[in-house]
């Protein structure tokens, strides 16, 4: 854009949304993480600024037993200096957010965090749990305790009727503690980096006096299979294009 005060900087991770348990049996979602990650490593190996994250450790610690070789790859990747295979969440699961106890809460967190530190030298400090339909008042607080600073969702941006004010901001929660939270504005988690979607990411953009970033997360979802070819090509024909900023 020529405008300066259109300017607006996406960052656009890869992203595979697999559901641990929807529409089919746990043995294909086991396989589904072989595949889609597989893939990824793949693409990382084509594209150099590829960046791709994944979350749940139940599906880390699945691939852990399933394909150790993978999962070996993949450690050796985050480990690097430049590490573009991202582990955030936190959690074991993308859990509910609604009805689990304030101890079910915790246990998410607490063998999450212990597997990630186990297994890949790190907590995560970013909650990731863009496919929940709400969100405990009690979240921030427990977020806080289990050393995470940021935390990322989606589906808040999903509601007919009472339309969210923002797409970045501070989460409060009910005993004062805070977390910058951020969901992406072109509302979804599976974004196909289309044109439309990138001018949505820029346009539907809400937090413009605050500052103009915001974040994009592409490939195909739910069922798996994550970014593909198609999707990093069409970003890089975007990049070419001198107005437009990745």
């Amino acid at each position: 854009e020529d405008d300066d005060d259109d300017r607006h900087t996406i960052y656009a991770v890869g992203h595979c949304h697999i559901d641990t348990a929807w529409l089919w049996p746990y043995g294909e979602t086991r396989r589904k993480v072989i595949r889609s990650w597989a893939s990824q490593l793949r693409l990382m190996q084509l594209y150099d600024d590829y960046h791709f994250t994944a979350s749940q450790a139940q599906q880390y610690d699945w691939l852990r037993q399933d394909s150790p070789e993978l999962f070996k790859r993949i450690q050796d990747v985050v480990r690097e200096r430049r590490n573009t295979f991202h582990v955030v969440g936190g959690t074991w699961v993308e859990m509910d957010g609604n009805l689990p106890s304030g101890e079910g809460f915790v246990r998410q967190f607490l063998y999450g965090q212990q597997f990630f530190l186990e297994h890949f030298g790190r907590r995560c400090k970013i909650f990731f749990l863009p496919d929940t339909f709400g969100y405990s008042g009690q979240l921030p607080q427990i977020i806080r305790l289990a050393d995470m600073d940021y935390f990322f969702t989606q589906k808040l941006s999903w509601n007919l009727i009472n339309p969210f004010p923002h797409h970045s901001f501070i989460w409060e929660g009910i005993d004062g503690s805070s977390v910058l939270t951020h969901f992406c504005p072109s509302d979804s988690y599976v974004d196909q980096c289309s044109a439309r979607d990138l001018f949505k990411s820029r346009d539907n953009y809400k937090n413009k006096a605050c500052n103009r970033e915001s974040l994009m997360l592409f490939g195909w979802g739910d069922g798996g299979g994550g970014p593909t070819t198609m999707h990093l090509e069409r970003l890089k024909r975007y990049t070419q294009n001198g107005g437009m900023r990745f």
